[in-house]
């Protein structure tokens, strides 16, 4: 029997026939019957269906930040309703972790693919495993790997970030400054170009000295005002690139004695529901958890069954709250 044969037939990869003919895939009952019938064709006796269903390994940074914790509720409700289950490892964020966390889902019998959050742009896990075609969908952050079952999902932080900068200039400021994510991070660069595109298209000029960078964390949001005062800096209005951030720079605006949005207007990034509890509650433009979960699962299903990957990039939503207001000198 020739496994390239049957794959051909019925319109999937090899590796797919060879994991499907041993139990350890469990595919759409379309693309089943389309199997079975080439391998019937073939001459093949039916296949013993081993696996009652497929299994996912998800892999998550930290709860700490609400914004994972959201992202990876969505996902596991995602599988749930499509009958599969998922194993979760926890990272904190280490790289060494991340690798021991994707080397050991990779290893479990029943996960027929991996969904990765990940805070690293590399991961030495990948480069030596995807040579193969286990199935990955890269959700939320970009990270550089390269093989023919990986599919990336991640909502438009370049827009996002340029709709919430045009929110604030729409109110009259025009010493905005920005609350950066980490160095490096492909989601952190995009939402600070978005920020400074947003400055050149009404003609503003991006002040250096009120622009940081820094964790995704509200221990991080908590110094705004320190690093504005070393740099002599006195901003209208700040974009933060995640949530979390504004909502430790909202407690350091109230210990301050700093009136939001009185003297400075505050948006953030994400949409974490936290936001709607702040004093004031916080605006923001909201990244589609939701959908952005079931993309990620449908595309596991989808790289499961031998289907060739693909990308998407979903759009952010400006959500207006009370923490910013029009300008007035």
């Amino acid at each position: 029997m020739s496994l390239a044969k049957v794959a051909r037939e019925a319109g999937v990869a090899v590796s797919t026939v060879s994991r499907y003919v041993r139990g350890e895939l469990h595919v759409a009952s379309e693309t089943a019957r389309r199997i079975d019938a080439a391998l019937s064709a073939e001459g093949h006796p039916p296949v013993q269906k081993q696996v009652t269903g497929l299994s996912l390994g998800l892999v998550v940074p930290s709860l700490d930040n609400p914004y994972f914790s959201t992202l990876a509720d969505a996902v596991a409700d995602a599988a749930a309703a499509d009958g599969i289950d998922v194993f979760t490892a926890l990272t904190g964020s280490s790289p060494s972790r991340e690798r021991a966390s994707v080397e050991r889902l990779m290893r479990v019998p029943d996960v027929g693919g991996l969904i990765y959050l990940g805070m690293n742009t590399t991961n030495e896990a990948f480069a030596n495993r995807l040579a193969g075609d286990f199935p990955v969908v890269f959700l939320d952050e970009y990270v550089e790997a390269a093989g023919p079952r990986i599919a990336h999902v991640t909502a438009n932080s370049f827009g996002g970030a340029y709709q919430a900068t045009t929110h604030l200039i729409s109110q009259g400021h025009r010493l905005i400054a920005h609350v950066g994510g980490p160095a490096g991070l492909r989601t952190a660069d995009q939402r600070e170009a978005g920020y400074r595109a947003a400055l050149k298209a009404h003609g503003i000029e991006a002040d250096e000295s009120m622009i940081v960078r820094g964790a995704f964390s509200s221990a991080f949001g908590m110094n705004f005002f320190a690093h504005m005062a070393r740099a002599g800096a006195s901003p209208t209005a700040v974009f933060t690139a995640s949530d979390i951030a504004a909502v430790g720079l909202l407690e350091a605006a109230r210990r301050a004695g700093v009136s939001v949005p009185g003297d400075l207007s505050v948006i953030g990034c994400d949409g974490i529901t936290l936001g709607e509890w702040t004093s004031p509650r916080l605006t923001t433009v909201a990244q589609p958890t939701e959908q952005m979960a079931r993309k990620a699962v449908d595309e596991i299903t989808r790289l499961a069954a031998g289907t060739s990957p693909a990308d998407h990039v979903l759009s952010m939503q400006l959500v207006v709250r009370e923490s910013t207001r029009e300008y007035s000198a």
